[in-house]
């Protein structure tokens, strides 16, 4: 039985997008096989990293799809992860995509998440402190990375300059909404370089809309989650320059505070052992174990595996943003 998944995009017009672009709202859902184990209990929180690498536990399959709220950067390994979950479990499973701060909004107003994977740590703490979820219910996932993309030569370059930017715009993600936005903020702020990239700077609402402003050409620079950048097959060229010269820089983390990638499990009473499990799954050996070939390194450090090593067999990156970009 072949894995089901449907995508859908919706647009809606926003005052300021850049050249007329519209938003864009992704919800993905996924259809999945339920995990077949033996029972246990029904109300199992996580307590630890090594306790969702090594804790099977089955749970009942809920007659409505499971509803996961994943921060944008994250949409397309959670893919890959559902189409793995599928193949242990029946459970209907519903994905909804937006930023981090939009769909804290939603959850803040009534959204029945279950699952709300975020870009930072920030807003699921908000939610152990509004006494939405327990703290035992929240935990790291992942750790991000941040990437400048250049579809310009100039890239080799230390610094903006005022004749590099003229008639040239570099998105970023929205810094009130999304982490990787705030990231890229920082990393401007810490170069010094911020005062003179503003009036050039184009936002998207999510990471995915700043992404899509570089690759469909309404900007000519992008700060994304380096995770999009390894999906992008023009960079994503081993060893090798496209014949745009686009290409990848990895920002030092140095350069920005953590992007610590957090899980709250928001699911009400009913429905929270189908929500933990899922939520174990993610944390779970199989699933950490590849997520340096998405961009990411695991919650655990113990297992971090070099995410510039994991570069380094698989794109082209230029570690030049110390010294300033392009």
């Amino acid at each position: 039985m072949a894995v089901s998944a449907m995508f859908s995009a919706c647009s809606s017009a926003q005052n300021g997008n850049p050249r007329g672009r519209a938003g864009t709202f992704l919800s993905v859902v996924f259809f999945t096989l339920c995990l077949v184990c033996n029972a246990a209990e029904s109300n199992t929180t996580l307590s630890s990293y090594e306790d969702a690498a090594t804790y099977d536990t089955a749970v009942p399959i809920l007659s409505s799809p499971l509803q996961i709220a994943v921060a944008a950067n994250f949409a397309k390994p959670l893919r890959t992860i559902a189409n793995d979950y599928f193949k242990k479990s029946g459970q209907e499973v519903s994905v909804t995509v937006s930023s981090s701060g939009t769909l804290f909004a939603q959850l803040t107003h009534g959204a029945q998440f279950d699952v709300f994977l975020s870009a930072d740590t920030a807003r699921p703490n908000a939610l152990i402190k509004a006494g939405r979820v327990n703290a035992e219910d929240v935990h790291v996932y992942a750790k991000g990375r941040l990437a400048f993309l250049s579809s310009h030569t100039t890239a080799s370059t230390p610094h903006f300059t005022a004749g590099a930017l003229a008639g040239k715009k570099l998105a970023i993600a929205n810094p009130k909404l999304a982490p990787y936005g705030n990231a890229a903020k920082q990393y401007l702020v810490n170069t010094n370089q911020w005062n003179a990239v503003s009036p050039h700077i184009v936002m998207g609402k999510n990471v995915l809309q700043t992404y899509q402003f570089f690759t469909t050409g309404n900007a000519d620079y992008a700060l994304v989650a380096y995770s999009l950048a390894l999906a992008d097959k023009r960079i994503n060229e081993a060893n090798e320059r496209d014949v745009d010269e686009a290409g990848a820089i990895l920002i030092p983390d140095t350069l920005h505070q953590p992007i610590l990638q957090s899980l709250a499990v928001t699911a009400a009473a009913d429905r929270k052992a189908a929500a933990s499990a899922f939520a174990r799954y993610l944390l779970s050996l199989d699933v950490q174990g590849n997520l340096p070939k998405w961009g990411y390194q695991p919650a655990d450090d113990s297992l971090s595996v070099s995410v510039t090593s994991s570069i380094n067999e698989n794109t082209r990156v230029d570690n030049r943003a110390t010294r300033g970009l392009p």
